[in-house]
Formats: structure tokens, sequence, C-alpha cells
């Protein structure tokens, strides 16, 4: 896993606002930033974040889209990705290794949908506020090719966009994980999702992604927004791992 930014990258981040659309349905710490993403289903998404990825404070499951309809619902949605709003503290961790978390947590040749999800809704795709933050994401993208050079970067099907307004989710969406835990975890299983990343990023790189010990980070330290390293922080929910349910409860 990659601890290391550059001195041009860690001046675009300091330059850029990520505090996101003016128009979210949700409103952030004055202190952090944020992230959007798809994907694919948003309760895996926020489990990935929440539990694995360094600094993350919040993720909320939601909708968003460029030409997506207002006041969405999981029912009417038309025009919106299932999305998380990642809300991170900068001093913890940065928008560049977010970013490679998000690539981790998504199987970049399916261009149907994600996993067992098909459709529209399920696309992958990470989102940008600014010409700063779209290097970046192309940044990383570009890595992940030149390092695996038998990938074919006309397969990949991850959409690269400005980021559009975010509307949350309902209620009985936010904390699936945590509060549901048998059916989210006999969801997750009978998805393939575990199964399909190891098989796309191997098993050594999946766990380096889903590890709460950190293994993978040199001294558990990464590099935040400012390129100051710090002690990676996880799980500041102090929710437990995942179990695969055998049947739906």
């Amino acid at each position: 896993m990659k601890t290391i930014h550059s001195l041009a990258t860690i001046f675009l981040l300091l330059s850029s606002n990520t505090n996101g659309n003016k128009n979210d349905d949700y409103t952030i710490s004055p202190n952090n930033k944020s992230f959007l993403a798809a994907l694919g289903c948003f309760w895996c998404a926020e489990q990935a974040f929440e539990q694995y990825a360094p600094g993350v404070i919040e993720a909320v499951s939601g909708y968003a889209g460029p030409n997506g309809n207002s006041n969405p619902t999981y029912r009417n949605h038309p025009g919106h990705y299932e999305v998380v709003l990642v809300e991170y503290d900068p001093t913890l961790t940065s928008f560049e290794l977010l970013v490679e978390y998000a690539f981790r947590n998504l199987d970049p040749f399916d261009a149907r949908g994600q996993f067992c999800d098909e459709g529209s809704s399920y696309l992958p795709a990470i989102f940008y506020t600014n010409e700063e933050e779209r290097s970046v994401v192309e940044g990383v993208r570009g890595e992940i090719l030149a390092t695996r050079p038998s990938w074919d970067a006309s397969s990949v099907a991850v959409t690269i966009m400005e980021r559009p307004t975010f509307w949350k989710a309902e209620e009985y969406h936010q904390n699936y994980y945590i509060k549901n835990p048998g059916d989210y975890g006999y969801y997750k299983k009978a998805c393939g999702r575990t199964a399909r990343l190891k098989e796309v990023w191997g098993e050594e790189e999946y766990y380096c992604y889903h590890d709460l010990e950190l293994s993978c980070l040199v001294n558990g330290t990464v590099f935040n927004e400012e390129g100051v390293e710090v002690d990676a922080v996880v799980n500041l929910k102090n929710a437990p791992e995942d179990v695969a349910g055998l049947v739906a409860q």
C-alpha cells in the first residue's frame, strides 16, 4: 500500500476545497472534508470506508447523479447512482488515499453494475469537485493500470466525473451493516462481493485494504492532506467485522 504522496499532489490538495457541493443534503463538520464515490451497494461501501479506511469520520448512504431527480428515494431515483459521502478528517488521511480505497472496493471491469446488482444505479464512479481532485483521481487510476500491464485500460468501466448534489438515503439504509448484521452478512456473501474483489485485486492486496490491524501500513502510519505522517486511525464506530450469515434474518 502506498504511503508517500508527491509534493505536487500535496500542493494540489491543500489548494483545493473538498467540502463538497454546497447543495448537498448532508452537512459535514467545518474542520472536515468529504469525498463521494459509487461502489455499487451503498451498504457495503459504508462498511468499507467506516471500518477500514484511515481517518473516516462517517460514511453516509445516498444518491447522486448529474441528471437525477430532486429528493430521490430508494424507489424513485432515476438518473442517480447509489453513492456514499465519506466525511473525513484531513489531519488523519487524504483525498488521494481514500480514492485508493475506493478503487479497491469496486470491480473495475463490470460495466453492468457491481457484483450481483445490475443497472445504472449500481455502476462504479468516482467524483471530483475541481480540476485538482480530478488530477488526483486520474493519477491513482493511471498508477493502478501502470502496475497491472495485463489489464486493458479500455475495459475499465469506472467513470470519473464532476461531483453532483448528494441526497441522503432513507434512515433505514444508514449504518445497515451495524443495525442488521445478519441480513447484511447474508447479502454480502450471496452477492459475491468479497470473492470478486479478491479475484480482481488478489488476496494480499484485498486484505491490505480490509484489515483492522493495518498490517500492510509501514509503521502503522499514513500521510495526511498536508503530507504529515500520522498514526492511522480506523473503525471509529468500533463496529464488529461482518459475519457471513447463513440465511437472511
